[in-house]
């Protein structure tokens, strides 16, 4: 029996020949169709003898289809479509096929709307939210979840794949936004939009992104923790609980330094008064949290911004604290969760030392920047492989297989007020880990490791507010 089907497409007076494959699923089909006409997903009526076709899930060979089989679909193509490759190919002399990454775009600032554009440059970097965005099929009403998460897939289409457009305007996402958010609408005295603070919208997006796409898509990000709640006065009343967040936070105080410093501050140096009916009295608990559960994605949270009541303003903590582009958690997991993970932490490091042996081998022949490219990808490839084959099988949902973390992408704030200033995107190359690219809206650049190094903060120049790290060896 044949494992494919010849079927023929008609939209628009047209029909294009099309192969599928009879263990794909119908959103396969659907997205070779907006291949071949540039007819968007969420655009597409696809009919068949036993009606129109919704579901993504069902299997070709459930659809009883008839080899040479005419299907018509309805909808409009959108000539700007992107187009599904990574790389762009370029013909040398030789006319062997080279390649070279596609350069990134930025996002045109509607009027202090910065703080939203640097947030879509970060969420733009995250494999798995496109990939989930591109299982889904979502439009919505404005004012909706739904809106607003098909608003941001369209946008991140467009900056995965740019074709020939130099930036894009965010007008309907930011729209969108402002109507189910209604905080992101507020205005000045002159009627201008107000600057808002990364650090809401970026959880705000998360929100919907988890109300539209599943608890599945937010595990990536979620971090357990097991608290153990001591009263301070009797050893004997102990309680253990356990809860979840979704980021770490850095608070910074006069001896805050180091981004570890901060995160431990946060997670073990807080008391609370609540009553204890041993000793018939309100008592002083310590709370001292431990990790139980490290998610792939992590985000942390520079608690840089208080209340100043002399200004009626959030105030900016200008002290510098600086962060690793590799970070080790390994000293904030619970004792029963920590072996295992330092385990593969080190398995990883052996096996990143071997790499960066060959890439160091390679740099010494001074090859063109396109075989560079080529060769670091291909390297990447090959380690990511290596990665996996060592991770355990027994991972839960969204689990980041060690204690170890890579740098991924940063926001960054310039000025002394949340309410004022401005947000900028720093993002690491997908290929070669020495380059970083800076999202200044509409503005994209290059920069190195030690521009990267300067976002520490102790002044008013851009400071890390946002630091997602990825875990090491995952995609």
């Amino acid at each position: 029996m044949s494992s494919s089907i010849n079927v023929n497409i008609k939209n628009s007076g047209k029909t294009y020949p099309l192969e599928l494959q009879l263990n794909d699923n119908s959103l396969k089909f659907k997205q070779l169709i907006q291949q071949i006409t540039k007819i968007p997903i969420e655009r597409q009526k696809i009919l068949l003898k036993s009606g129109q076709l919704n579901n993504n899930d069902t299997l070709i060979s459930e659809l009883n289809l008839k080899n040479n089989q005419i299907i018509m679909v309805l909808g409009s193509p959108e000539l700007n479509l992107p187009i599904p490759p990574i790389f762009d190919k370029i013909i040398g002399k030789n006319s062997k096929p080279l390649f070279k990454p596609i350069e990134p775009i930025g996002l045109e600032n509607l009027g202090n709307t910065c703080y939203l554009n640097s947030t879509i440059q970060i969420l733009n970097n995250l494999e798995n939210l496109e990939k989930k965005l591109n299982e889904t099929q979502i439009i919505g009403e404005i004012g909706s979840n739904e809106n607003l998460i098909y608003q941001l897939q369209k946008i991140l289409k467009f900056l995965q794949n740019p074709g020939k457009l130099k930036s894009i305007i965010p007008e309907q996402l930011i729209t969108s936004l402002r109507y189910l958010y209604p905080q992101f609408n507020e205005r000045d005295q002159y009627g201008r939009f107000k600057q808002q603070d990364a650090e809401e919208v970026f959880s705000q997006l998360l929100t919907s992104l988890t109300a539209v796409l599943g608890d599945e898509f937010i595990e990536d990000f979620k971090i357990n923790f097991k608290s153990t709640v001591k009263n301070l006065e009797d050893e004997s009343d102990v309680e253990i609980k356990f809860e979840s967040d979704l980021k770490l936070q850095c608070h910074i105080t006069s001896q805050t330094n180091f981004l570890k410093n901060g995160i431990e501050n946060s997670l073990n140096d807080s008391t609370i008064e609540k009553f204890s009916s041993n000793l018939n009295k309100n008592c002083n608990y310590q709370i001292d949290k431990k990790i139980v559960k490290l998610p792939k994605i992590l985000t942390v949270q520079f608690v840089r911004f208080f209340w100043k009541k002399s200004t009626n303003k959030k105030s900016k903590i200008l002290r510098k604290v600086t962060f690793p582009f590799q970070l080790d958690l390994n000293d904030l997991l619970d004792d029963q969760y920590k072996d295992s993970k330092i385990k593969i932490r080190d398995e990883l490091r052996s096996l990143e030392k071997e790499k960066l042996n060959e890439i160091q081998d390679f740099k010494k022949l001074k090859k063109s920047t396109v075989e560079s490219l080529e060769f670091l990808n291909a390297k990447n490839s090959k380690y990511l492989h290596k990665y996996k084959e060592i991770f355990p099988k027994d991972l839960s949902l969204g689990e980041n297989p060690s204690s170890l973390y890579e740098l991924s992408a940063i926001i960054t704030h310039q000025g002394s007020s949340a309410d004022s200033g401005h947000y900028q995107a720093f993002v690491k190359d997908k290929i070669d880990d020495s380059k970083w690219w800076r999202f200044n809206d509409d503005k994209v650049s290059i920069v190195d490791r030690e521009k990267i190094e300067s976002l520490a903060g102790g002044g008013e120049s851009d400071s890390a507010l946002i630091l997602i790290y990825k875990g090491f060896g995952t995609e």
